[in-house]
């Protein structure tokens, strides 16, 4: 019996040691992976050690490199909850969180808090390779927050705050769009801690004393047809007015997307072998990561403003200036615009144009500049147009059928 027993406890012991090394190995495979893996979005990780405890894995001593700028060093550790190797060779982990920063600048008296920071859905393949690349990059993450973030003076008054930043990836649509998004929610600003005099007189012309806003933007990509769509990319000032963006793009596609992909890879190498760029390098990456997108076509395009009173504070400011109110100065402003167009030798235009700003004028509801060719244009067809455009600016008005509107 005695002589089973101490058998038993034996194989347990070495049970337990080779599970715990499976587990090592385990976590090494992952943290391995992920370094391999992030090379796609052009940035190199390393880490110092990697370790397991149940689904858990933990990577310690983390440090992102970019080619051209300092390594960052990500503190305390990278912990990934509900780890789970797939039937493939692959990882799946539900969460990754780091530590909250806590940074204090003594010589500024600042100080920065960056809480909440996380990632969900995380999706490592089995293998990292330009054949999976697109299917990689779609299922990479679904959702990556922080927040909220504040930055305080010595006396702990706030500065500057944002309250959630969040970036998503949905699954692929029926259609096989995939669609992504982003929001940036709570951002706001003491505007009394701006000490110039002529800032802080425009901020009492203006009624303003804090400053709120928020950002937001959402895009459909089908990698089968080149066909994307960017909508309400937007920025909302509370109180005062947005300004927005939409525009449709064809010839986006898959191949296309490898190239990139190839050239963050690239850029994660440099990074990782620690090579330094010059100003010169970094243009000359820069300009052949713009060569592939030379013969993506714009199909749509439009940029809107809609007021919310920042108009006509605006006009109060500026006729303060001259001795006015701002109804006055408006009254005048519309007789300004025929004038400012006189020399435009382009009629359709120039109606086009002075209807749309005397009718935003008279009653500041929204302001839309749009661009609808008649055929997809490439972006490669405006290199060398420089000239061209110089002599007749609407050579470019023609060709994008540049559309002007108001409160529509």
């Amino acid at each position: 019996m005695k002589r089973i027993t101490r058998l038993s406890l034996i194989a347990t012991i070495a049970l337990a040691g080779t599970s715990q090394a499976a587990l090592a190995l385990e976590a090494t495979d992952f943290a391995d992976r992920l370094v391999e893996t992030s090379k796609l979005m052009g940035v190199a990780f390393t880490y110092g050690s990697a370790s397991a405890e149940g689904d858990t894995v933990t990577i310690s001593d983390f440090t992102i490199s970019i080619a051209g700028e300092d390594d960052v060093e990500v503190p305390g550790d990278v912990v990934f909850t509900g780890v789970v190797e797939t039937a493939e060779g692959g990882f799946t982990a539900e969460r990754a969180t780091i530590e909250d920063v806590d940074y204090t600048d003594e010589d500024e008296g600042i100080t920065l808090n960056f809480v909440d920071i996380a990632a969900e859905g995380i999706a490592l393949p089995a293998e990292v390779s330009v054949d999976t690349m697109l299917e990689t990059g779609f299922n990479l993450y679904d959702r990556i927050s922080a927040g909220p973030l504040t930055v305080s003076d010595a006396e702990g008054n706030e500065l500057f705050a944002i309250a959630l930043m969040e970036v998503t990836i949905d699954e692929a649509a029926a259609d096989g769009g995939v669609t992504s998004g982003f929001q940036v929610t709570g951002i706001s600003a003491d505007l009394s801690a701006i000490e110039e005099p002529e800032a802080q007189e425009a901020f009492a012309t203006l009624g303003l004393e804090q400053f709120n806003a928020s950002m937001s933007g959402e895009g459909t990509w089908w990698p089968e047809t080149g066909e994307g769509t960017v909508s309400d990319v937007s920025f909302v000032v509370d109180d005062l007015g947005s300004i927005s963006m939409d525009f449709a793009v064809e010839g986006y596609t898959e191949a296309l997307y490898s190239e990139l992909m190839k050239l963050n890879l690239k850029m994660a190498e440099m990074a990782e072998a620690d090579i330094e760029m010059d100003d010169e390098q970094m243009l000359a990456m820069s300009e052949a990561m713009m060569e592939p997108l030379a013969n993506v076509k714009l199909v749509s395009g439009a940029l809107r403003y809609d007021d919310n009173s920042l108009f006509m504070k605006v006009l109060d400011l500026v006729g303060a200036e001259q001795g006015v109110d701002g109804e006055t100065f408006k009254a005048g402003l519309q007789f300004m615009v025929p004038m400012a167009l006189a020399e435009v030798e382009n009629e359709a235009f120039k109606t086009m144009v002075t209807s749309a700003v005397n009718t935003f004028i008279a009653d500041p509801q929204n302001f839309t500049i749009s661009v609808e060719p008649e055929e997809p244009i490439a972006f490669s067809e405006f290199e060398g147009m420089e000239a061209e455009v110089e002599a007749d600016p609407f050579v470019l008005v023609d060709l994008l059928n540049v559309q002007i509107t108001a409160n529509q």
